[in-house]
């Protein structure tokens, strides 16, 4: 088998599966996978006539999404294992540009626990059964039948700390911290906004409630802050359901919350310029 391999500024950006490609073939991009599994992903990617297409990080598939336009993914978990807030940025970017399709790599053996995926709805395959199931779950992808599209209910705003009426003599007051409180169904949304005045930044505190005996949510639950344009901020939450996040002020900013499998909740903020030049 003739290996090739093209750079491009001293990094990896493909190694093709035989001498020749045609138009037809389809690319698949490997994230993170390591040699030895990546050696028997290739011999599977070759019976299917795909082209190969490594990427060592998902910022770097980010590139090579656009670079190389593949048609799937296959991820490996470990590249997760860290999950700091850039990689679960990153990994929401991709999720969405690739639309679903792709697949993770899974091993008992890495002990790795990342429900942070639950909420993409992402099919996962074990190593060890890398010869029996990647390629016909590979196929489905290619075919078009991916995850289900990601389900978006708008939250409804139930109280908000700006609309309450001033004590009894008080003129005004000074801005301070934003109370919140959305409703979406079973779950409850709890924020507190408040601008750094040294900065002008924004501090969000927050906290995901549910109704016990409607189902538990999802344990390290992805929190994406987006503007009108893209993702600009993520983070998880924690055993509480508690998430924080601090950014710059933009208008017309919300947050997605993947609260169960393939289930999100979208929260609408408020413009969070004003408040941030008020502060200064």
């Amino acid at each position: 088998m003739d290996n090739r391999r093209s750079s491009q500024s001293g990094k990896v950006v493909a190694r093709s599966m035989g001498a020749e490609f045609t138009p037809t073939q389809p690319k698949v991009l490997m994230i993170g996978v390591y040699r030895l599994v990546l050696d028997n992903v290739r011999v599977l990617l070759g019976t299917m006539r795909c082209q190969c297409v490594i990427g060592s990080s998902i910022k770097e598939a980010l590139g090579l999404l656009e670079e190389e336009k593949p048609e799937a993914a296959i991820i490996d978990m470990q590249v997760l294992a860290s999950a700091p807030a850039q990689t679960l940025l990153d990994l929401h970017k991709f999720v969405l540009g690739l639309r679903g399709r792709a697949v993770v790599l899974t091993s008992a053996e890495w002990d790795l626990q990342l429900p942070v995926l639950d909420a993409y709805c992402l099919p996962k395959v074990s190593v060890d059964l890398l010869f029996q199931e990647l390629v016909p779950c590979l196929e489905l992808l290619l075919r078009g039948n991916i995850a289900p599209r990601q389900k978006i209910h708008s939250a409804r705003l139930v109280f908000d700390s700006s609309l309450q009426p001033l004590p009894a003599g008080v003129r005004s007051a000074p801005p301070t911290d934003h109370r919140l409180l959305y409703e979406s169904g079973d779950v409850m949304v709890d924020l507190w906004l408040e601008p750094y005045r040294d900065s002008g930044r924004i501090n969000l505190v927050g906290q995901i409630l549910h109704e016990i005996k409607s189902g538990s949510l999802l344990y390290c639950a992805p929190v994406v802050l987006q503007s009108k344009v893209e993702p600009i901020e993520a983070t998880t939450t924690n055993e509480l359901g508690e998430f924080h996040l601090d950014f710059d002020p933009h208008p017309h900013l919300r947050l997605e919350i993947g609260v169960r499998e393939n289930q999100w909740v979208s929260v609408e903020l408020p413009d969070s310029s004003n408040a941030a030049r008020e502060s200064q």
